[in-house]
């Protein structure tokens, strides 16, 4: 296990490193209290856990963001544009694929994972969705049916179609979902390398930003689950973009259709649940509009 480590080293973070090495130390005193190891035995292993004499330098090898978890929940379609113009300057087949993840990532929201595999029938997208299972009823389903209306135009749909096989190639020679994911996050986190405006946009934004559009669009909260494949209603709010950092939506325009299959599927959150039983208006404008039916009725409050 140590040499494990030591091997590993410029691959793990600091932190990580350190949790190792001191789990280790733990279980080598533990050894040596038990009568297991003697003290020339118990001092040759520590020797070995001390990060000098050769070894690579901890955590060299580190990208500064390894996940998601401090991605941005909201960013302007022109920063999105640009990125996905630099990704697709590079004429690499890993970079085009994540200068489309960026341009139609907020129109669709899906996550990256949900488009390997995916089938395009008409105007139709069917994709599996990645975090459900028959136990944990965190989605609507195994597969879910996206209806594109305005959100990929007639023009863009070939460029669309150019992805989806682009990343059909990517399955058949990987074959793993998870690794090609991993692939095109760190080709993100190259492109906006030296970019300080680009900071913190990852994949996962652009489907936090497409509930933020959705939102401002007038989508209510079963709608936008039923698109983004949630089995409940709250998800979306608590864990994606604000509708008031959504962008501008254009007069008549109607980016995505509603399944009324999938929308049957969704619940009311545990809050929800709680207001209704209580008959308290279960969101902001209907708080609004009930205070001031209140205030009209009685002028002195």
């Amino acid at each position: 296990m140590i040499e494990d480590i030591r091997s590993r080293a410029s691959n793990l973070k600091v932190c990580s490193f350190y949790l190792y090495r001191a789990t280790i130390l733990q279980h080598c005193r533990d050894e040596y209290e038990a009568g297991r190891l003697d003290q020339q035995e118990a001092e040759a292993l520590v020797a070995r856990l001390m990060p000098e004499g050769g070894w690579p330098s901890i955590g060299s090898n580190v990208s500064e963001v390894r996940t998601s978890a401090q991605s941005r929940k909201h960013v302007k379609p022109e920063s999105f544009g640009t990125l996905a113009s630099l990704a697709y300057s590079k004429e690499h087949r890993t970079y085009q694929i994540v200068g489309g993840l960026l341009e139609f990532g907020p129109e669709l929201l899906t996550r990256p994972r949900e488009l390997l595999g995916a089938q395009l029938i008409g105007r139709h997208l069917i994709v599996r969705s990645a975090k459900w299972s028959p136990t944990n009823r965190k989605g609507t389903g195994e597969f879910r049916k996206i209806g594109l209306m305005d959100a990929i135009l007639d023009w863009e749909l070939p460029d669309f179609r150019k992805l989806l096989a682009l990343l059909h190639q990517d399955l058949d020679e990987v074959g793993d979902p998870t690794r090609l994911v991993r692939r095109y996050g760190a080709a993100l986190r190259r492109l906006r390398r030296g970019i300080p405006w680009a900071s913190g946009i990852t994949l996962k934004t652009t489907r936090s930003q497409g509930r933020s559009n959705l939102a401002r669009a007038g989508y209510n909260p079963f709608e936008i689950a039923s698109i983004m494949g949630h089995a409940s209603a709250e998800t979306a709010a608590s864990h994606y973009g604000k509708a008031n950092k959504g962008w501008k939506p254009v007069p008549g325009r109607s980016p995505l259709a509603i399944c009324i299959e999938e929308l049957a599927k969704v619940r009311p959150g545990a809050r929800a649940k709680s207001k209704i039983a209580r008959q308290q208006p279960t969101t902001v404008t209907a708080a609004r509009s009930t205070f001031w039916a209140r205030k009209s009725s009685h002028p002195s409050l």
